[in-house]
């Protein structure tokens, strides 16, 4: 099995306005690792985490991220490692400030990026070509590229998805659950949840 999961992580921002605008509410429910379909975290470094185990969820969507980053600054990071194919976006101020994605689809050192990526980009895609390189390079059984998005999210927020969830700089995640309709929306149209 492999991971197919979405974050968001938000700074600068009040933990209950995040949750609003996602229309998300809390549960009292922890757990060690984030099982659940939707959880979240407060880092020691302030940064706020959303979680979900869904890749390419409605949560880390250009509508969502916009909405959340009024005002501050948002890093969202998808993965689905059954294809290999990993994201890591950047919004400030309710605008895209860059992105950068690789998809093992098109190839195994495919990376794209646009938009004003951090400095570190360059280095972390230089250390993955290597590695790649060294163990074969598009025959090797390991994608090193994969990580690239990955390593630059955890980065600017120090979190990612696969490492031990009981270190100390976090705590437990907490399970979240969707606020029933009827009840206060977000200030999207409909929940981000919704596909239809």
């Amino acid at each position: 099995m492999g991971f197919a999961i979405s974050w968001v992580a938000v700074k600068q921002k009040e933990t209950h306005q995040v949750l609003e605008l996602l229309n998300l509410e809390r549960t009292g429910e922890t757990e060690e690792f984030p099982e659940s379909p939707i959880t979240c975290i407060s880092i020691s470094n302030g940064w706020f985490v959303v979680f979900a185990n869904k890749y390419n969820s409605p949560l880390v969507s250009a509508k969502s991220l916009e909405a959340i980053s009024k005002d501050c600054m948002v890093i969202s990071c998808q993965v689905e490692e059954h294809v290999m194919v990993s994201s890591a976006t950047c919004y400030a101020n309710g605008i895209l400030s860059w992105h950068v994605e690789h998809d093992a689809q098109e190839n195994m050192y495919h990376i794209a990026s646009s938009g004003n990526v951090l400095p570190e980009f360059n280095e972390i895609l230089k250390a993955a070509k290597k590695e790649q390189d060294d163990d074969g390079g598009e025959d090797s059984e390991v994608d090193y590229i994969h990580d690239v998005p990955i390593v630059l999210a955890q980065t600017v927020t120090s979190f990612r998805h696969d490492e031990n969830m009981t270190d100390e700089n976090l705590k437990s995640f907490e399970v979240l659950k969707l606020i029933r309709s009827g009840s206060k929306q977000s200030t999207f149209e409909k929940p981000w949840w919704k596909f239809w």
